[in-house]
C-alpha cells in the first residue's frame, strides 16, 4: 500500500493554518512519529504542512524510540502506550480502534487456532500489540500450552505466522502453502469480551509544555478531520494489489479514529488482561 499522504480537504487545511499561534510554538524541535500503514492514513492529511519533524516508524520500532526518548509523539501501538505510561499520555482520545475483524490483524495457521498447543509461531518484528494480543487470546482465552512465539521465522519453519498492517491485507487472499486456516484477532478479541479493541493511541510525552500540546491536538484534530472528508480520495491513493478502491474505503471505514466510551472501556479490558497474565511488560 502507498505510504502517501492523503488529499488534503482544502476548508479544513485553511481553517488549521488560520488557528492563532503567535508566537509559534512548534518547531522541528519537536519529534513525531508516522506509521506508514493505510490504515492510519486518514491521520496525515495535512502532514506535508506539519509544523515539527517527522520519523516514519513501524509500531515497535516508534515505541523503543519513544522509549529512548526519540519521539515526543505519534499513533503509538496500544501495548507500548500502556507499557510507557509514566512517560507518555493520550493526546486527546483517538487513534486506530474497530469492532470486530479488520483484515489486517491476522494470525494464518497450518492448523485451527483451537489445536495450537506446542505450535511454533513466527511473529512479524514490526508489532507491540498483536503479539500481546494473540499471547491472550491463545494462552489465556484457550488455555493453550507450550506455544512458542518468535520473529521473523520462515514460514516453513513455523506452524502459524503472525501478520499485521499492510503485510497482512497483501497475504489475507494468498497466504503461504499449508496455511489453510486466518484468524482474525479482532474478531476474535470481541467474541471473547464483548468489546472492540483498540489497536493505536495518539499520546504525546508528559514532559512537553501543556500550550505546545495543545497546538499539537489542534493540528491532530485538524489533519484528521481533513482525511475523513477525503477518505474516498485517501483510499484511491492507498489501494494496492488485490484489492479495489471500493475495498480499501471499505477498509478504512471500519475503524474508529475517534474513540467513544466502549473504546476506552476495550483498552482498560486489555490492560487489565495484560497484568492479569503479566504480559504488559513483555512484547
Amino acid at each position: 500500500m502507498s505510504d502517501r499522504p492523503g488529499a488534503l480537504d482544502a476548508r479544513a487545511r485553511a481553517r488549521y493554518l488560520s488557528l492563532p499561534m503567535n508566537p509559534p510554538r512548534l518547531t522541528t524541535a519537536t519529534v513525531a512519529a508516522r506509521i506508514p500503514y493505510a490504515n492510519a492514513a486518514p491521520f496525515y492529511a495535512l502532514w506535508s504542512d506539519a509544523p515539527f519533524s517527522v520519523r516514519n516508524l513501524a509500531p515497535r520500532d516508534l515505541g523503543r524510540e519513544a522509549e529512548t526518548g526519540h519521539v515526543d509523539l505519534g499513533l503509538m501501538a496500544t501495548g507500548d502506550y500502556l507499557r510507557l505510561r509514566d512517560r507518555f499520555e493520550m493526546l486527546a482520545p483517538m487513534g486506530v480502534a474497530a469492532r470486530g475483524p479488520v483484515q489486517s490483524v491476522l494470525l494464518f495457521s497450518r492448523r485451527p487456532a483451537n489445536a495450537l498447543g506446542d505450535a511454533l509461531i513466527s511473529v512479524t518484528p514490526e508489532t507491540s500489540t498483536s503479539i500481546r494480543l494473540l499471547k491472550l487470546l491463545l494462552n489465556a482465552r484457550r488455555g493453550l500450552s507450550n506455544v512458542r512465539y518468535v520473529r521473523g521465522l520462515e514460514p516453513a519453519q513455523a506452524d502459524a505466522l503472525l501478520l499485521i498492517g499492510d503485510q497482512a491485507m497483501r497475504t489475507r487472499n494468498r497466504p503461504p502453502e499449508g496455511f489453510v486456516h486466518t484468524l482474525d484477532l479482532g474478531a476474535d478479541w470481541l467474541d471473547w469480551t464483548g468489546l472492540p479493541f483498540v489497536y493505536a493511541a495518539w499520546v504525546v510525552r508528559t514532559a512537553l509544555d501543556s500550550a505546545l500540546k495543545t497546538d499539537l491536538r489542534s493540528f491532530l484534530e485538524s489533519s484528521l478531520a481533513a482525511g475523513l472528508a477525503a477518505l474516498p480520495e485517501i483510499a484511491r491513493r492507498e489501494t494496492g494489489p488485490g484489492w479495489s478502491a471500493a475495498e480499501m474505503e471499505g477498509y478504512l471505514r471500519r475503524f474508529h479514529y475517534r474513540f467513544g466510551p466502549e473504546d476506552l472501556q476495550g483498552l482498560g479490558r486489555f490492560e487489565a488482561l495484560l497484568t492479569e497474565h503479566g504480559l504488559l511488560a513483555a512484547d
